[in-house]
C-alpha cells in the first residue's frame, strides 16, 4: 500500500472510530475508553499478547468469559506439553523462571517442591494464577474484563476489499450489563475462535481429507506403532478430537477430598469398567507413564497430580464422539457438553473409589487419591474449564499442515521458513475422534508421530480478508497440522508474536498483514523468543540474536550434511525422567566453539547478498581459521549493515 492509500485508509478508519465513539457516548450502554489492542480470551496466549503490546505503551483490553485468567493453565493443565526444554523461549520461559523462583522463595532451593516443578514447567494451578496476575499487574495500561461474554462484533466499511473490526460488544455474566470496546487492532486468543467467527472469518471444524493437502495422517485413520492400518479411508469429516478435564488430585491425607456421588450418577454406566478390572486389562488405576492404567497421574509440586486421559487405554476419561457440537455450539450447548464431561469423570472416580463391583485392590488404590482441597476453592475443587484440544481453526494467509513438519529428504531437519514467528517441538498428536470399532484397542483418529522441531510462519495468525484482526490460538492449520501446534508453549509464543505485531502495526499505521516480518523477528529475538530451533544457544548467549537472525535465513539448516548423518547415531528421542520430555533434538546444534570447516564457510559466504560482503568475509578468513561462532558473528554483522 503506498503512502497516499495508507493515509486514506487510516483517515477513514479514524473517522469511523470517532463516529463509533460518538454513538456509544450517547447510548445507554456502558462506555469504555478506546483501546489500541482489544484481546478476547485471557488464555496464556492472550496474556502474552497483552503484556508484549503493553510494554510499548499501548492501551490494551483483555476480555475473558470465565471468572479467572489463564485458560487451561490455571484450570488443571499443569503438566505442560512439549518435548525438549530447548524449544521454550520468550514469555513462556519467563513464566517458567517465575514459577521456579516462587518455589525457591517459599520452600528453599533444595526443597522437594523445587525439584518437582522441574525448572518451572510444572506449577500448581493457584501458583500459575498468582504469577499471571503479577505479570499483568506490572502493566497499568492493561484493563482486564472478567466474566464478559462476546455478544456482537461490529465491522466498518471494507477498504481495499479487506474488512476491519471497529468494536465488540460484550455483556457481563455477573450483572448482565453490556460494554462496548472500541479498538484499532483485535486479537482472538480463545480456544474456540469465537471472536473470529463472530466477525465472519472463514474457518474449519473437523478433519480434511488425505487428498486436500496430501497429509498421510489426515481424515479417517487407524494408526498404531507408527503404521497406518487397514481400514483407514482418509476421508474428511466434521469430527474433532476428544476433550476431558485435567483434574488436580492428591494423595496427601491432609489435602485430600474424596469424591462425592455426583448429580445424575448412573451406576450401570460404569459397570463395564469392573469387567475390565476383573480381567486385569490394566494393572492399576493411576500411572505416571505407560498405558497400563485408567488415569494418567502426572506429578506436580506438593504431592499433587495433573490427571489426564490415557490414549487408547481400555477405559477413557475423554468422551470420544460426544463433543462434535461444541466448537460451533451456543453457550447453552457448550455448557451441556461441559457438564456431561464433568459428570462422567466424577462418576468414574466415585465408582472406582466406592463400588463393591470394583476389585478391592483397585478400590484401595483409588481411595488413596482425592481432589486437592486447596485448588479451585470456589468451584468445589474441580477445574472450571474443559480441555478443548481442538475447535475452530481459522483460514489464514498460510495453512499449516503435516507437510510443514516433514524433514528434508535424507535429513532430520524440516525446511526453514523465512517468515517464522515461533517454533514447535512436539508430536503430531490426536487423542482420537471415535471410540474403538474395527480395532478393539485403537481409537479411530488417534495418532502420535514425532517430527523434528519446526518453525511456524506468520501467516497462520493472519485471517484472510481482514485488516486489523489476529488469531493466536485457533490458528490457520489443517486438523493434522493443528495437532502439533495445540500446546500452551506454542500458543504463548504465537500470542507474544501477535502482541508485537499489533505494536508494529500501531506505530507504523499499517494493517497487521503489512507488518515488516524482519522487524517483527528482530523484536521477537530482542524479547528472547525463538524463531529457529538451535539446541545449544539459549537466550543468555551472546550468540542468541545472531543465530536466530541467521536461522530464518537458512544459514543453520545445513550444519549436518548427509555424509555427517551417515557417520553418527541418528537416535532422535532420548527421554528425560522416563516420560515425554526428552534431551535436545540431535543435529540442531551450532557447536559454536568448533573450528570452522571450509565447506561450511563457503556455504555461508555463498549466501551473502553481494560481492562486497563475500569479499569481506573471505578477507576475514585469510589470516586465521575462526570458530563457527566467531564466523557466524561476522556474517551477522555483514547482513545487519
Amino acid at each position: 500500500m503506498n503512502i497516499a492509500k495508507r493515509l486514506k485508509f487510516f483517515l477513514c478508519l479514524g473517522i469511523s472510530l470517532w463516529l463509533t465513539t460518538s454513538f456509544i457516548s450517547h447510548s445507554n450502554q456502558s462506555v469504555t475508553p478506546d483501546y489500541d489492542l482489544v484481546i478476547y480470551g485471557a488464555t496464556f496466549s492472550g496474556i502474552a499478547a497483552a503484556i508484549n503490546a503493553a510494554e510499548y505503551g499501548h492501551a490494551v483490553a483483555l476480555v475473558e468469559e470465565y471468572n479467572q485468567i489463564g485458560g487451561l493453565m490455571t484450570s488443571g493443565l499443569s503438566n505442560t506439553d512439549f518435548i525438549s526444554f530447548e524449544s521454550l523461549s520468550g514469555t513462556f520461559l519467563d513464566y517458567c523462571k517465575r514459577v521456579e523462583k516462587y518455589y525457591i522463595d517459599k520452600y528453599g532451593a533444595n526443597s522437594q517442591q523445587v525439584e518437582d516443578c522441574h525448572a518451572g514447567i510444572h506449577a500448581e494451578p493457584h501458583v500459575t494464577l498468582k504469577i499471571f496476575q503479577e505479570m499483568l499487574a506490572e502493566h497499568s495500561n492493561i484493563q482486564v474484563y472478567l466474566n464478559h461474554r462476546l455478544e456482537r462484533v461490529s465491522l466498518g466499511k471494507p477498504y481495499l476489499q479487506l474488512r476491519h473490526i471497529e468494536r465488540i460488544k460484550c455483556f457481563s455474566l455477573t450483572d448482565s450489563a453490556s460494554v462496548e470496546l472500541v479498538g484499532q487492532i483485535f486479537l482472538d486468543a480463545t480456544y474456540e475462535g469465537d471472536l473470529a467467527a463472530f466477525a465472519g472469518v472463514e474457518y474449519r471444524v473437523g478433519r480434511e481429507s488425505r487428498q486436500e493437502y496430501g497429509e498421510p495422517l489426515a481424515g479417517h485413520i487407524f494408526y498404531q506403532n507408527r503404521r497406518i492400518l487397514n481400514g483407514s479411508t482418509g476421508e474428511g469429516d466434521h469430527r474433532v478430537q476428544g476433550y476431558n478435564f485435567r483434574v488436580i488430585m492428591t494423595d496427601d491425607p491432609n489435602n485430600r477430598r474424596l469424591i462425592d456421588q455426583p448429580d445424575n450418577y448412573q451406576r450401570e454406566d460404569y459397570l463395564p469398567i469392573a469387567e475390565v478390572l476383573e480381567q486385569e486389562k490394566v494393572s492399576q488405576v493411576f500411572a505416571r507413564f505407560g498405558r497400563d492404567a485408567i488415569l494418567r497421574a502426572q506429578m506436580i509440586p506438593n504431592r499433587k497430580a495433573d490427571v489426564n486421559d490415557i490414549k487408547n487405554a481400555p477405559v477413557r476419561i475423554a468422551l470420544l464422539g460426544e463433543n462434535y457440537a461444541y466448537p460451533e455450539g451456543s453457550p447453552e450447548v457448550r455448557a451441556k457438553i461441559v457438564k456431561h464431561h464433568q459428570e462422567h469423570i466424577l462418576g468414574l472416580l466415585y465408582f472406582l473409589q466406592n463400588d463393591t463391583a470394583v476389585p478391592e485392590k483397585y478400590r484401595q488404590e483409588a481411595r488413596q487419591w482425592g481432589l486437592a482441597k486447596d485448588e479451585f476453592v470456589d468451584n468445589e475443587n474441580f477445574p472450571p474449564r474443559l480441555y478443548i484440544r481442538e475447535a475452530r481453526r481459522v483460514m489464514g494467509e498460510y495453512v499449516f499442515t503435516q507437510n510443514d513438519v516433514s524433514p528434508q529428504q535424507g535429513t532430520l531437519i524440516v525446511p526453514y521458513k523465512k517468515d517464522a514467528i515461533a517454533i514447535g517441538d512436539y508430536a503430531l498428536n490426536c487423542h482420537g475422534v471415535q471410540p474403538p470399532s474395527l480395532y478393539s484397542s485403537v481409537a479411530e483418529g488417534d495418532y502420535n508421530f514425532i517430527p523434528p522441531p519446526f518453525q511456524i510462519p506468520f501467516g497462520v495468525i493472519v485471517p484472510r480478508q481482514f485488516s486489523n484482526l489476529l488469531v493466536s490460538v485457533a490458528v490457520s492449520s489443517s486438523h493434522v497440522g493443528f495437532s502439533g501446534i495445540r500446546l500452551e508453549p506454542v500458543w504463548t509464543s504465537l500470542g507474544q508474536a501477535a502482541g508485537l505485531t499489533a505494536h508494529l502495526a500501531l506505530i507504523g499505521q499499517q494493517m497487521v498483514r503489512e507488518v515488516d516480518i524482519n522487524e517483527l523477528q528482530k523484536l521477537l529475538h530482542h524479547h528472547k523468543s525463538k524463531t529457529t530451533y538451535i539446541s545449544d544457544i539459549e537466550a543468555d548467549s551472546a550468540l542468541f540474536e545472531a543465530t536466530q537472525f541467521l536461522g530464518v535465513r537458512g544459514y543453520l539448516h545445513d550444519l549436518y550434511t548427509l555424509d555427517t548423518l551417515a557417520m553418527v547415531d541418528t537416535t532422535t528421542y532420548r527421554s528425560l525422567w522416563g516420560g515425554q520430555y526428552a534431551a535436545a533434538y540431535p543435529f540442531h546444534a551450532l557447536e559454536p566453539e568448533k573450528e570452522l570447516e571450509g565447506a561450511l564457510a563457503q556455504r555461508w559466504i555463498h549466501r551473502l547478498s553481494n560481492e562486497r560482503q563475500q569479499a569481506e568475509a573471505r578477507e576475514y578468513l585469510a589470516d586465521s581459521i575462526p570458530s563457527r561462532g566467531e564466523f557466524l558473528l561476522k556474517i551477522y554483522s555483514l547482513l545487519s549493515e
